[in-house]
C-alpha cells in the first residue's frame, strides 16, 4: 500500500485487473516471512512508535500555552480546535509523495495525509481531546511514479465529543464531533468512514515506507518496514498483499501466492490483492484462474473514471500517446470534471506534437481543478504559450 497521498495512504499495485480465492489454510502469515538476508542492500534503523508520533519541545510549549489560557472552558477548547485547524488550512502543504513522522512534517512544512493526520492525532492527544483515526472510503485512485503505480488510500482524524479531564489543561469540552481533514474535498463528499486504531495508523506509515523504498529498489530496507508494519498489526491485509509484490520480484512465486491469499482472507473485497494475484497467475501460465478475477475486479474498475486515468497513465509511459487519448476520453465521459484526465490529455496532445488541443485541454484542467492544482496547471499552460 502506500500512502501516497493526499493522504494518503497509497497502495502499491502492479496493474491489470480480477474470482473466487482459495481460502488460505492459516489466518498466521508470519511463517512466509523469508530470512531478511535474502534481500540485497542496506539497511538503516527504522522509526520506532514513539518516534512516529512524538512532538517537538517547541510545539509542547505552544499547546501548553493553550491548555493554560484564562479563557473560559468552552472558549479554550475552540481554540485548541483553530489551532490545530491552522495546521490543515494554512501551515502545511499536502505532498502525497512523502510518509514523514511528526518532528519531520512540521521541519518540511509538507507530508502525505497520513502523516499530516498522524500530526494531528499527536497534537489533539497532547491537549487532551479524544482523537481517534478514520479510514476513509474513497473509490480506487491511483498515481504514478517512475515503473510503479500506486493506489491510494485516505486517512482522517476524529475528535470526539467529550468532557475529558485531563492532567494539565483541566477538562477539555467538546458539544459534537469535529473531524480533521487536509483534503476538504473528501469532507464535501461525505464518504463512509470506520475508526481505525493507532496500531493500524502506524502499519500504514511502515507499509508506506517499506513501498516508497521498494520503489527505489531498496529492497532489504523495504522489508525491514513490511516486517514492522507486520509487528504492529499483523491483520492489516495491504501490506501482506504490498510484500506479495515484492516477493514476486525476486522469484518467489509460490510464497507470493499465498500472501496474497492470506490478505483476501483478511480483506475479501480488495479488488487490489485480487489484480495482483490475477497477474500472478498469468505469469504461471494459470489463466483458467486468473480470468475470473480480472472479471470481478472489471465490474468495479470500468465504472471509475480514475481506472482510465490510470490506464492512460500506462499508455504514456509505453510512449503509446494513442491509446494514453483514448483512455483519458474515456475518463472524461465518466466524469466531465475530472481535471487529472484533462491535464494528462493535454500532456497526451503535446506528446503528440498537438500544441493546440494541448491548449485546449490545460485551460479545461484549469477550470476543473482546486486552487493548489489550479495553479500547476497555469504554469503549464504560460510555459506552452511562451
Amino acid at each position: 500500500m502506500i500512502n501516497r497521498t493526499l493522504a494518503a495512504l497509497s497502495i502499491l499495485i502492479s496493474l491489470s485487473a480480477c474470482q473466487t480465492i482459495p481460502a488460505a489454510t492459516s489466518n498466521d502469515g508470519k511463517p512466509l516471512l523469508v530470512a531478511p538476508t535474502f534481500f540485497s542492500g542496506q539497511i538503516w534503523p527504522i522509526e520506532n512508535p514513539e518516534q512516529i508520533y512524538a512532538l517537538p519541545e517547541q510545539t509542547k510549549a505552544e499547546l501548553l500555552s493553550l491548555q493554560n489560557n484564562k479563557l473560559d472552558m468552552s472558549s479554550r477548547s475552540k481554540a485548541m480546535i483553530r489551532h490545530i485547524f491552522s495546521y490543515a488550512r494554512h501551515d502545511l502543504l499536502y505532498d502525497s509523495s512523502a510518509t514523514r513522522t511528526v518532528s519531520e512534517t512540521l521541519t518540511a512544512g509538507k507530508a502525505n495525509c497520513l502523516s499530516l493526520s498522524i500530526l494531528a492525532y499527536s497534537m489533539a492527544k497532547e491537549l487532551g481531546l479524544d482523537a481517534v483515526f478514520q479510514d476513509v472510503d474513497i473509490p480506487e485512485y491511483w498515481t504514478s511514479e517512475l515503473n510503479t503505480t500506486w493506489l491510494n488510500g485516505h486517512v482522517n482524524v476524529r475528535l470526539r465529543q467529550s468532557s475529558t479531564p485531563h492532567k494539565q489543561s483541566g477538562t477539555i469540552l467538546l458539544g459534537h464531533d469535529v473531524v480533521i481533514d487536509f483534503d476538504p474535498q473528501i469532507l464535501r463528499q461525505h464518504f463512509k468512514t470506520k475508526v481505525i486504531t493507532k496500531d493500524r495508523a502506524t502499519a500504514m506509515f511502515y507499509n508506506n515506507k517499506a513501498a516508497e523504498q521498494q520503489n527505489l529498489q531498496h529492497y532489504a530496507q523495504a522489508y525491514q518496514y513490511y516486517q514492522a508494519a507486520i509487528a504492529a498489526d499483523p491483520e492489516f491485509a495491504v501490506t501482506w498483499a504490498n510484500l506479495a509484490v515484492l516477493y514476486r520480484q525476486h522469484g518467489l512465486l509460490e510464497l507470493a501466492e499465498q500472501l496474497y491469499r492470506h490478505s483476501l482472507v483478511l480483506a475479501p473485497d480488495s479488488l487490489n490483492a485480487m489484480a495482483n494475484l490475477a497477474i500472478l497467475y498469468q505469469l504461471t501460465g494459470r489463466e483458467n484462474l486468473a480470468a475470473p478475477l480480472l472479471q470481478q475486479v472489471s465490474k468495479v474498475r470500468l465504472a471509475n473514471p480514475y481506472y482510465y486515468v490510470m490506464l492512460g497513465n500506462e499508455a504514456l509511459r509505453r510512449q503509446d500517446t494513442t491509446e494514453a487519448i483514448n483512455q483519458f476520453q474515456q475518463a472524461l465521459k465518466l466524469d466531465r470534471k475530472n481535471h487529472e484526465a484533462y491535464f494528462s490529455l493535454a500532456k497526451s496532445y503535446y506528446l503528440a506534437g498537438n500544441t493546440v488541443q494541448a491548449q485546449r485541454y490545460l485551460q479545461q484542467a484549469i477550470r476543473t481543478s482546486v486552487a493548489q492544482d489550479k495553479a500547476r496547471y497555469q504554469r503549464k499552460l504560460t510555459a506552452l504559450l511562451q
